[in-house]
C-alpha cells in the first residue's frame, strides 16, 4: 500500500469532479458562439476527457492500495490506464472509424488493444496458440493505427503514419520477443505523445491551459517509454512519485482549456451582442417613412451602404416588385457595375412558371427567415453570373403585412466566414426588412389613397358639371333640331350645332359614368376566355399596326365575379390605347403588345405592356381629360371610365412606364373565392414573365 499517493489521489477525483460539473453545463448550455455540430464535438471531447480520467483515477486507487500485483486486477488496472490514454486520443482523432459502419475510432482501437492487455496480465507465460493470439492482437492495432493516419485530421498525414509505423513496427518486435509489459507500455506511451501532438495543433496558441496539458501529457509517456530502455534500472520512488504528479498536471490543464474556451465565449457574445446594438441603432436612423416609389429613388443604396457597412455581410442589394409584379434591382452597395447589371437581368427576366418548375430547389433555410438561394437555377447558358462566378447568395424576403411579397434583400461577402451565423447576426437585418415592408407597403397604399381622393374629387366635380350643363344642352339639342326644318344656310349650321351637342352630351354621360359605373349584372368570369376573344376581336387592328401580340396566362387562373360587359369595356380600351401609343413609332423599331394574366394573393393581376413611348405622366393617367394622343384624336375619358369600372369591382388598377420604353397598366381583380395567404413560392409563382421587349429596369409608380 503506497499511500504517499493519497494527496494526489485526492486531488485526481476532485479534478474528475469538476470536470464532470463543466461536463453537465456544457451539456445543458453550449456556447453560442458555436454551431450546433461545433457545440456537439465539443460535449462529445469533453465527455471523452471526463471517461479517460475516471480511467485515471480508479488505476490510481488501485495502486494506493496495493490490488495490481496480479491475476484480474492486474488486468483492470492496466486495461484502465490504457483506456485513459485511448479515450485522449480519440478526443482529439476523428469521431467514427467508418463513414459507412459508422464505427467509433476508440471502439475499433480499444477492443485490440483491451485483448491484448487482459491476455498477457491474465497469463504472464503464454502458449504457442495464445503468443499467436497475442501477435493477431497487435497487427489489428496496427491496421487500426494505419487506418486513421490515412484520414486527413488535425496532423499531418505523413508525421501520423510514421509515427503510427515506428510504434507498431517496434510493437510487433517486442511481441516476437515475448516482452509483452514492454509492448503495453509502448502503447500507453505512443498514445500519449500523439496526443499530446494533437492538443497543439488543435488549440493553436500560447496559453496555461494548453501547455498544461500537453506539457503534462509528454511527462506522463516519459517514464512509461523509458521503462523499456531502462530496464531493471531502479527509479528513485521521489522521482516517480513526483512523475506521477503529472496526471494533475494534465487533467488541471484541460480543466483550464474548458474555462478558456468558455471566458472566449463569453467574450465573443459580449461582443457580438455590442455589434448587434450598434447595428440596431444604424438601421434605426434610416428614415423609412421618406421612401418614395420611383425608380430613380436613390434612398435603397443609401440602405445598403448602410447594411454593408454595419452586418456581416459586405455586400447587400434589394430587389423590389414593380406594380406590373416584375423585379428589379432597386439599390446595391459593395458591388460592381457589372454585377449589379447582371443580377437585375436575372431578376427581370424570372418567371412564375420557371419558379413553379424549380420548387423548394430554389433555397435553403439558414437561420431565422435568412435563406441560401441557389442562383444557377435561375441562370441561362452563357450568363454573366455563370462567369462571374456568383452562383448562390443569402436573402431575406421582404413582405408586406398580408405576406404579399415586395421585394428581396440580396446579401454576400459574408465577414469572418469561419464564425458561425448566429441569431444576433440576422435579428437586425430582419428587423429592418420588416420595417422595409411596411414602408413600401405604406406608399403603395398612400398612392392608392391619393389617387382614389383625387379622381373621386374629380368625379363629383364632373358630377356637378354634367348635371348643371344636361338641362341646357336639352335645350339647345331642342331648338337645334327645330332649325333642322329650315332652309339654306341655317339649315347648315343647324346640323352643326345638333351634332355638336350631341357630341357634348356623350361627353357629359362619359363623366356621369365616370363618378359612378352603372353595377350591371356580376357571375363569375373566366378571363382566359375573355382575354383569348379580344386578341381576336383586334387582331385586324394589331395586324394592320404591326403589333405583335404575346399572350400568357397562368395555368388555374381562378374566375372573378365581374360584369362580363364592362371588364371587356375596360380590356378593349387599354389595348386601343396601347395600339394607338404606338401608331408614330418610326420605322424600325419593334412594336409589341403583351398581355399577362396570373394569380396573386387572393385575386388576379392581369398586365397590359407596350413598346410605345408611355406616359408622360403615369400618376394622372386615369384623370378625366388626361390624354397622350394628338389633339382630335380623343378627349381622355376613355381609362378614366375604366378606372371607374374597375373600382366599382372592389379592384385596382394603376398606370407606369418601362425603361428604355414602354408602358403598362396593371389591373387587379378580386377572384370569386379568396385563397389563403401565399407563402414564399406561391409569391414567386405569382410573378409574371418579363417582356422582351424592355431590358432595361423600369421605373416604379
Amino acid at each position: 500500500m503506497d499511500f504517499y499517493r493519497a494527496p494526489t489521489l485526492i486531488l485526481l477525483f476532485v479534478l474528475v469532479a469538476v470536470f464532470g460539473a463543466l461536463w453537465l453545463q456544457r451539456r445543458t448550455l453550449p456556447p453560442l458562439r458555436m454551431r450546433a455540430g461545433e457545440a456537439t464535438t465539443a460535449r462529445h471531447r469533453q465527455l471523452l476527457w471526463l471517461v479517460g480520467w475516471m480511467f485515471a483515477a480508479i488505476q490510481l486507487e488501485m495502486e494506493v492500495f496495493g490490488r495490481t500485483q496480479a491475476g484480474i486486477w492486474l488486468a483492470v488496472s492496466r486495461v484502465s490506464i490504457l483506456m485513459a490514454a485511448i479515450m485522449f486520443l480519440g478526443s482529439m482523432a476523428p469521431q467514427y472509424f467508418s463513414r459507412r459502419f459508422h464505427i467509433l475510432y476508440v471502439v475499433a482501437l480499444a477492443t485490440p488493444l483491451m485483448a491484448f492487455t487482459v491476455l498477457v496480465s491474465l497469463d504472464p507465460a503464454p502458449g504457442p496458440a495464445m503468443r499467436l493470439i497475442l501477435l493477431l492482437c497487435v497487427l489489428a492495432g496496427m491496421l487500426v493505427g494505419v487506418r486513421w493516419s490515412l484520414v486527413k485530421h488535425l496532423l499531418p498525414v505523413w508525421l501520423s503514419l510514421s509515427m503510427t509505423l515506428l510504434v507498431c513496427g517496434f510493437g510487433v518486435w517486442l511481441t516476437l520477443r515475448q516482452q509483452y509489459d514492454s509492448v503495453l507500455a509502448l502503447a500507453q506511451s505512443g498514445l500519449l505523445l500523439v496526443t499530446a501532438l494533437l492538443f497543439a495543433s488543435a488549440f493553436r496558441r500560447v496559453s496555461a491551459g494548453v501547455v498544461f496539458t500537453v506539457g503534462g501529457l509528454v511527462a506522463w509517456s516519459l517514464p512509461v517509454m523509458l521503462t523499456p530502455v531502462i530496464g531493471a534500472v531502479e527509479v528513485p520512488v521521489l522521482l516517480m512519485r513526483i512523475l506521477n504528479l503529472v496526471k494533475v498536471v494534465a487533467a488541471f490543464g484541460m480543466i483550464v482549456l474548458v474555462l478558456e474556451d468558455e471566458i472566449a465565449s463569453n467574450k465573443a457574445t459580449q461582443l457580438r451582442d455590442r455589434r448587434a446594438r450598434q447595428e440596431m441603432e444604424k438601421y434605426t436612423e434610416i428614415f423609412l417613412e421618406a421612401m418614395t416609389l420611383e425608380e430613380k429613388n436613390t434612398q435603397f443604396d443609401q440602405i445598403c451602404e448602410v447594411i454593408a457597412g454595419a452586418s456581416r455581410f459586405s455586400k447587400s442589394a434589394i430587389v423590389v416588385r414593380n406594380p406590373d409584379g416584375r423585379f428589379r434591382l432597386a439599390g446595391s452597395a459593395g458591388i460592381d457595375g457589372a454585377l449589379a447589371a447582371a443580377l437585375d437581368a436575372m431578376a427581370r427576366r424570372t418567371s412564375g412558371d420557371k419558379v413553379r418548375d424549380i420548387g423548394q430547389k430554389l433555397y435553403t433555410r439558414v437561420l431565422g427567415h435568412l435563406v441560401l438561394l441557389d442562383l444557377t437555377t435561375l441562370l441561362e447558358p452563357g450568363d454573366e453570373l455563370l462567369q462571374m462566378n456568383f452562383l448562390a447568395v443569402h436573402a431575406i424576403v421582404i413582405r408586406g403585412r398580408d405576406q404579399e411579397l415586395l421585394g428581396t434583400l440580396l446579401l454576400s461577402g459574408l465577414r469572418e466566414p469561419d464564425e458561425p451565423l448566429l441569431t444576433e447576426d440576422v435579428l437586425p437585418l430582419e428587423l429592418l426588412v420588416a420595417r422595409l415592408g411596411t414602408a413600401r407597403e405604406h406608399q403603395v397604399l398612400i398612392r392608392r389613397l391619393l389617387q382614389t381622393e383625387r379622381l373621386a374629387g374629380l368625379g363629383q366635380l364632373a358630377g356637378g358639371v354634367a348635371h348643371e350643363l344636361n338641362n341646357p344642352l336639352t335645350v339647345i339639342t331642342g331648338y337645334a333640331e327645330l332649325m333642322t326644318d329650315s332652309d339654306g344656310s341655317t339649315r347648315d349650321q343647324a346640323t352643326v350645332i345638333l351634332n355638336e351637342a350631341r357630341r357634348m352630351k356623350q361627353i357629359i354621360e362619359s363623366l356621369i359614368r365616370f363618378r359612378k359605373a352603372t353595377p350591371g349584372i356580376r357571375a363569375p368570369l373566366t378571363l382566359e376566355t375573355l382575354l383569348q376573344d379580344i386578341g381576336q376581336l383586334l387582331r385586324h387592328d394589331l395586324e394592320g399596326a404591326h403589333i405583335a401580340l404575346q399572350m400568357r396566362v397562368s395555368p388555374g387562373l381562378p374566375p372573378v365575379k365581374a360584369d362580363g360587359d364592362q371588364i371587356r369595356q375596360v380590356f378593349l380600351q387599354i389595348v386601343k390605347n396601347a395600339i394607338g401609343s404606338m401608331n408614330d413609332l418610326p420605322e424600325g423599331i419593334e412594336r409589341g403588345l403583351i398581355i399577362e394574366a396570373s394569380p396573386v394573393g387572393n385575386g388576379v393581376q392581369i398586365t397590359f405592356t407596350d413598346t410605345g413611348p408611355g406616359f408622360a405622366e403615369p400618376s394622372r393617367a386615369f384623370d378625366p381629360f388626361y390624354t397622350t394622343r394628338h389633339q382630335g384624336d380623343g378627349i381622355g375619358l376613355g381609362l378614366s371610365i375604366c378606372y371607374s369600372i374597375i373600382r366599382e369591382h372592389g379592384g385596382q388598377i394603376s398606370a407606369l412606364n418601362a425603361l428604355p420604353r414602354g408602358a403598362a397598366v396593371v389591373v387587379q381583380l378580386p377572384a370569386c373565392s379568396p385563397e389563403t395567404a401565399p407563402s414564399l413560392l406561391d409569391d414567386l409563382d405569382a410573378v409574371p414573365a418579363s417582356t422582351p421587349f424592355s431590358h432595361a429596369p423600369n421605373r416604379a409608380t
